[in-house]
């Protein structure tokens, strides 16, 4: 990864955390109660009022792209997933199925994979999809310029001659064209209309997650506009691939799609319209919802939720992402932090489901207490979700304040000679509730903490310096459990704060692993080794999506960590 755009990504992160409702959660601002009487008085019914063909999702914020080869935000994959498939797609329960793709091998060694399209699919006006499409629209990713560096990171990482070409590319500027400039280095192929072979330099067990709609691997025509993504916002008469067509858009305010008659398995889609409207006010969305001017409202603030709590209106997405302490024993953190028995009794004195329920208005549903690095929302090769599997074999850090004491005694600090920590955190979202109920439970082990808040658009960069001793991080993925555990290879690092040479390498060895049961196997050694045995960072909860759904709203599901509604009925 490159370690600028990791600095930047994380950047995000932390304002996307904010974003999730934590800010929300926080406010005294009180929610309307559930207005039922709407109907019965007149009022709007959404199931009228838009109609049985069309369904209104509130989101929060605006759009601001997409282009499949630039999109990292999660406002922007409500649509694009809807618009867009690919090779592979991910179920409700985060398994690969296949979409285009109708079957694929890897050769032995992991190294060769060859993905075999459906017959006769093609574009939404009809136009045949080939292989070459899938390849023009992966070299379009490659040659985009420095923008979207992160989201072809596996891309340049994986496959043979990509990022040679993505430096060719980089150095020529927006002058490059990839649909003539050489590209027979780049293990990217079409053997035929209907197959693509990949080449990688190093086993990927997870490839298959990586190649779904919506993304740099998304396939596209070769007359799509490169280096630009002003088109997808500019015009609604491009093609697209998936089950949904754009047909208007305001990136300021909604994106409606409608039904593509041409998608393959149209058979399913049952809802003919959606209308995605931007909300980004909690207040304005919650009243629309509850007046029935919008069937479904995501992002929605605690205090909101909680009037839905035991009900099937209330919808917990699960978008893959974590809440934790990273503790900084590397060269620029404290003494302190360099004890494993000192940072083991840290993660011993918190009680997770007490901190989860500080936050979560009493409740572990909002922010569940996580065990690992790793949230929910990846399945093993038997079907089992990873978190689950690993934490059937035992977590090593529930709450034990006696046990903590012990260590820290055994470290030399007790009454006389009190260990001193500083807990950094910014000032946005929950992250200050967060703080003082950690404060207290680390006082009650005989810590002296010194709170640090920062503002929360600098905090990932002095994170990332290493300006630091310990403070919250958050991290969100959707391909593999490894993209939350090579966080903290050294390399990965802009300053190490785990120097670790011997996690280094369990990371590099289990890149080049193409058994799928031996990889999962090593990531769960590997996540035990940072967190049980070494604490180098300490687990707290899952970060998910409150979601409120109307009680005549069917068919809803996750496609992998982005909600899914084209099988959605209204009752």
């Amino acid at each position: 990864m490159n370690k600028l755009f990791k600095t930047s990504l994380a950047a995000l992160l932390a304002l996307g955390l904010a974003a999730c409702g934590s800010s929300d959660a926080a406010s005294t601002t009180e929610s309307p109660a559930p207005d039922n009487t709407a109907a019965a008085d007149g009022g709007a019914d959404a199931s009228d009022a838009a109609g049985s063909d069309t369904l209104t999702v509130a989101l929060g914020g605006q759009f601001t792209t997409f282009d499949p080869a630039l999109n990292s935000e999660t406002i922007n994959s409500n649509v694009l997933s809807h618009i867009y498939s690919s090779l592979t797609a991910l179920d409700n329960e985060g398994k690969v199925i296949p979409d285009l793709a109708e079957t694929w091998e890897t050769s032995e060694d992991g190294l060769t994979w060859t993905f075999h399209l459906r017959d006769g699919i093609t574009y939404s006006d009809g136009t045949p999809i080939t292989a070459d499409d899938f390849v023009f629209g992966a070299l379009r990713s490659l040659s985009y310029g420095v923008d979207n560096s992160w989201m072809i990171d596996d891309l340049c990482n994986y496959v043979v001659g990509a990022n040679d070409y993505r430096n060719a590319a980089l150095e020529a500027g927006e002058g490059f064209d990839c649909t003539v400039e050489d590209a027979s280095t780049v293990g990217y192929k079409a053997v035929d209309d209907k197959t693509i072979e990949i080449s990688l330099i190093m086993p990927c067990a997870y490839l298959d997650r990586l190649l779904t709609g919506g993304t740099v691997y998304t396939p596209l025509p070769a007359t799509t506009p490169q280096h630009t993504s002003l088109w997808a916002f500019e015009t609604t008469d491009y093609v697209t691939t998936g089950a949904y067509t754009l047909v208007e858009v305001n990136e300021t305010e909604k994106a409606i799609v409608k039904k593509n008659p041409n998608y393959w398995n149209a058979d399913s889609v049952l809802m003919e319209n959606i209308e995605f409207l931007c909300m980004p006010d909690a207040d304005a969305k919650m009243l629309a919802f509850q007046k029935g001017e919008v069937d479904v409202a995501s992002a929605i603030a605690l205090d909101a939720a909680a009037q839905y709590v035991g009900t099937d209106q209330l919808w917990m997405q699960p978008i893959s992402c974590n809440y934790y302490l990273a503790i900084n024993s590397g060269e620029t953190g404290p003494e302190w932090a360099k004890d494993a028995r000192v940072r083991k009794a840290l993660a011993l004195a918190i009680d997770r489901t007490v901190v989860s329920q500080s936050i979560g208005l009493g409740s572990t549903d909002f922010y569940p207490p996580l065990n690992g690095l790793v949230p929910h929302g990846f399945s093993t090769p038997d079907g089992t979700d990873f978190r689950e599997k690993s934490d059937a074999s035992g977590y090593a850090l529930d709450y034990d304040p006696a046990a903590a004491k012990e260590l820290l005694a055994e470290a030399g600090y007790d009454e006389s000679n009190p260990l001193e920590i500083t807990l950094k955190y910014g000032n946005n979202g929950v992250h200050a509730d967060v703080a003082t109920v950690l404060m207290g439970m680390w006082s009650a082990i005989g810590v002296n903490v010194k709170p640090n808040q920062v503002e929360s658009g600098v905090y990932y960069d002095q994170l990332d310096g290493g300006d630091f001793e310990i403070g919250r991080y958050g991290w969100s993925a959707s391909s593999s459990p490894i993209s939350f555990l090579e966080v903290w290879t050294s390399s990965k690092q802009v300053t190490a704060a785990v120097d670790d040479p011997a996690y280094d390498q369990m990371i590099a060895d289990i890149r080049s692993i193409a058994d799928a049961n031996e990889y999962y196997a090593a990531l769960e050694a590997a996540e035990k080794y940072l967190i049980d045995e070494n604490v180098y960072a300490i687990p707290m909860m899952e970060w998910y999506d409150a979601t409120i759904v109307q009680d005549y709203i069917s068919g809803h599901r996750m496609a992998g960590v982005d909600p899914y509604y084209g099988e959605v009925v209204k009752n």
